[in-house]
């Protein structure tokens, strides 16, 4: 397969700068919790004085001193707090010439704003007979200011983008070297240096992640993240096995698949990462693909039908008419959900019964559906209004009955397949015949795992279609993805060891392409049952965002480069303030446990051994491994305008667990294939 375009030399350290960073800040909206959060305080302190103001000149009587200082004290400590964020603004604006002048004026136009703020905080205050502020005055100063001080924020929060963009040119530079290396110690280098780089992005996006506003871009860089850490793993072993047997077509294959999909994950962090910020060649890490789109959250689905359909029915409930433009949107609105219910029907998996009675609901809101657009007759206002407002009760009620059958139907595909754990049969047999050469054996279970594979691909678009939140929409459409991406070189895998049997290269490669399988089927257990309490009404509450924004003192794409973090949000207020039983019974169904850890593979497998060779890794060396490599994680954004000195001063790091875990895989990656004997590969 072609290499996808990846920025090569000199290119890496300035290809996310240039001309793709020269957006209007002004026209940008906010897709970060940290910059919607840091104007929370502003807005509040600002509201403040202006509502002040406004019973000053209302009342007509002069306010208590007390109450005098305190509008003094709003304004003086507003302006105190914007000078200190504007430094660190500018600050900003020093290190990264790409945002410099654009930074440097909406420093000034802040600073200007801020001071016109106390201005006005003081007149009307303290000389009674002085004339009376008009309170437009006060609330275009008050505008300028937010407006001001959200450009500084949008270019800011630009620049974490470009890091990561940054982050991410190196690790597909990376890529392309080991695309076409040939030896193995060169491969050990560059696999050492591309490990680095995983971790750095993985540091990069996590916080990103975490601090998007948008459920479903969250949902997005979750799916792609994980499957960059799987998919490192599976780079490894199946590279081993393409360097170790050169001529294989199948080992071929099954690389260049892992690499198209890095790539593909990489292109999605880089959407989810640059959206509403700056704009991301489509074509940046992957070739353009005509199957389907990257961004899943824009199919349709059963349920976005459904609940597509139920909105349009409001509407004409409220208008109580129905013209011809609606006409045809409601029907068009019907015969997509009839399009989608075709995935259920047509399925070789679903009784007969469901079948009949997902037909039978089709049929029924047809039936209402044709009582609600028929042409309007001569009766009376109040009689057609009131016919109307039935009719669309009574298709709603079937639309929910045909959703909650829907919701039946996959969850007991589910069940089903899960309790008939075919995958470990089908997986070990493979793994059995190609051990002992059994081509035909190996051909005969290859056939099945395919079929099986594309049942379990059914169930997941099943419970793709059923999804109700975007994390569920999302993560179910990449499931389904994942597998059909996985299953074919997984079979590569195996064919390739049922070339070369007494490979324990190949051997090696074939199960950690299982384990990965099995993990899959983790995902689908796990989402299945996330679906069934969402449906339930008890969908677990999201954990706190975890902010991020540059700040200065800290390392962003090289030890040379920093960028400064603004301060927390607090610091900028001032001192003064019905399930049937199949859905029961697929809850009792346990998720299955894989039978190696991932921390297990990694230290017992990462050896590259020869064809006989009987050096092998042992997991009672671990204690004598050098300790894994950490990099400094990005602190969270907790300060951003400080009412003490110490505004630069940095924040503690809050490192989560997964982080942790994949650094420390990623390390023993870079340990294992240190100590590698480096003439093992090459007999």
């Amino acid at each position: 397969m072609s290499a996808a375009r990846v920025p090569t030399g000199d290119h890496v350290a300035g290809s996310a700068g240039g001309t793709c960073f020269g957006l209007d800040a002004r026209n940008l909206e906010i897709k970060t919790k940290s910059i919607e959060h840091t104007l929370v305080p502003l807005v509040s302190q600002i509201t403040t004085l202006v509502n002040f103001k406004e019973s000053y000149l209302l009342n007509g009587k002069p306010k208590s001193e007390r109450a005098i200082r305190a509008a003094l004290k709003v304004g003086s400590a507003v302006e105190a707090a914007i000078e200190r964020f504007v430094a660190v603004g500018e600050t900003i604006a020093d290190e990264n010439p790409d945002i410099q002048p654009e930074m440097y004026d909406a420093c000034h136009e802040a600073r200007l704003a801020g001071a016109s703020i106390a201005n006005l905080s003081c007149c009307s205050s303290d000389i009674p007979d002085a004339p009376l502020l008009d309170k437009s005055v006060l609330v275009r100063a008050s505008r300028q200011l937010l407006s001001s001080v959200t450009r500084v924020l949008l270019l800011a929060d630009r620049v974490l983008v470009k890091h990561i963009l940054r982050a991410e040119d190196k690790v597909a530079y990376s890529l392309s070297r080991l695309e076409v290396c040939r030896s193995f110690t060169e491969f050990v280098k560059i696999f050492a240096e591309f490990g680095g780089e995983m971790v750095d992005l993985a540091h990069r996006s996590g916080d990103r992640q975490h601090d998007l506003k948008s459920e479903k871009r969250r949902a997005q860089m979750g799916v792609a993240r994980a499957a960059l850490e799987r998919h490192t793993m599976l780079l490894l072993t199946s590279s081993k096995t393409l360097l170790r047997h050169p001529e294989s077509e199948s080992a071929l294959h099954c690389r260049d698949g892992v690499f198209d999909q890095i790539r593909i994950a990489l292109q999605l962090i880089a959407i989810c990462a640059c959206d509403g910020v700056i704009s991301v060649d489509p074509v940046r890490f992957v070739q353009t693909s005509s199957e389907e789109p990257l961004d899943i959250g824009i199919q349709l689905t059963a349920n976005a039908a459904i609940k597509q359909l139920t909105e349009m029915l409001e509407m004409v409930r409220m208008t109580s008419r129905v013209g011809v433009g609606v006409r045809e949107r409601l029907i068009g609105a019907l015969d997509a959900l009839c399009e989608m219910t075709q995935d259920f029907t047509d399925s070789a998996y679903t009784p007969h019964h469901h079948r009949e009675q997902i037909l039978d609901f089709l049929e029924e809101c047809r039936f209402e559906m044709t009582n609600l657009i028929q042409p309007e007759d001569d009766s009376s206002e109040q009689l057609r209004s009131d016919g109307i407002e039935v009719t669309v009760e009574r298709l709603n009620r079937r639309l929910k009955d045909l959703g909650k059958q829907l919701q039946i139907v996959a969850m007991e595909h589910i069940s089903e397949v899960l309790r008939a754990n075919e995958d470990q049969v089908l997986l070990s047999s493979i793994k059995a015949c190609a051990v002992s050469g059994d081509i035909d054996g190996v051909e005969r279970y290859m056939e099945k795992f395919k079929e099986h594979a594309e049942h379990m691909q059914e169930v997941c678009r099943l419970l793709h279609h059923i999804s109700l939140t975007d994390a569920l929409h999302v993560n179910t459409g990449h499931c389904e993805r994942n597998m059909r991406a996985l299953a074919p070189l997984t079979l590569m895998s195996g064919r390739t060891l049922c070339q070369h049997p007494s490979s324990r290269i190949a051997r090696e490669n074939l199960e950690v392409f299982c384990d990965t399988w099995s993990q899959s089927v983790n995902d689908l257990s796990r989402l299945a049952k996330e679906s069934d309490s969402a449906a339930c009404g008890r969908v677990a509450a999201e954990k706190q965002a975890y902010m991020s924004l540059p700040r200065p003192g800290v390392s962003s794409t090289d030890s040379s480069s920093s960028v400064p973090l603004f301060r927390s949000s607090r610091d900028l207020t001032v001192q003064s303030s019905g399930s049937s039983s199949s859905l029961s019974r697929f809850r009792n169904v346990p998720l299955r446990i894989l039978n190696r850890s991932f921390e297990t593979q990694t230290v017992t497998r990462l050896i590259c051994d020869s064809d006989g060779s009987t050096s092998s890794a042992s997991i009672d060396n671990r204690e004598n491994r050098c300790e894994p490599v950490t990099v400094p994680s990005i602190p969270p954004l907790t300060a951003i305008m400080s009412q003490g000195g110490d505004e630069l001063s940095s924040a503690a790091s809050a490192t989560s667990e997964d982080r942790k875990a994949f650094e420390y895989r990623i390390s023993l990656i870079l340990d294992d294939l240190h100590r590698v004997p480096l003439h093992d590969i090459s007999d």
